[in-house]
């Protein structure tokens, strides 16, 4: 059996801030880090932090230290959501906020919030 090797399109590079910041929040809404998304066998896209209910996908979370989520990486999640039939809610979370924490917030203050619906 041949293994076919995942190029990834992009490279990654994070601060520490960032990573710090993306595994706080992971911790306090139970979510997983960095899950990869696939559409025809290619990464479509990889989201901070994803949140599963029931083993559906309910949430993501993007972690903006140094620029918000872009309109290319929203409309792959949009088609990924179409081909998957799943609804879902896409939260921004500043790097600011979650590191001036001390412990878990009662309420995690978004800086955005975007809905996918399919109907």
């Amino acid at each position: 059996m041949i293994k076919k090797k995942l190029i990834r399109p992009f490279e990654k590079k994070e601060s520490g801030y960032h990573l710090h910041a993306k595994n706080d929040l992971a911790k306090w809404v139970g979510g997983e880090v960095e899950k990869e998304f696939f559409v025809e066998g290619s990464i479509a896209f990889v989201p901070d932090v994803t949140v599963t209910e029931n083993n559906v996908i309910t949430a993501l979370y993007e972690v903006v230290h140094s620029h918000p989520i872009d309109g290319k990486k929203l409309g792959m999640i949009q088609m990924w959501c179409y081909r998957n039939f799943t609804e879902l809610s896409i939260f921004e979370v500043s790097a600011d906020y979650i590191l001036k924490q001390t412990t878990k917030p009662d309420v995690i203050e978004t800086m955005s919030c975007y809905e996918i619906s399919i109907e």
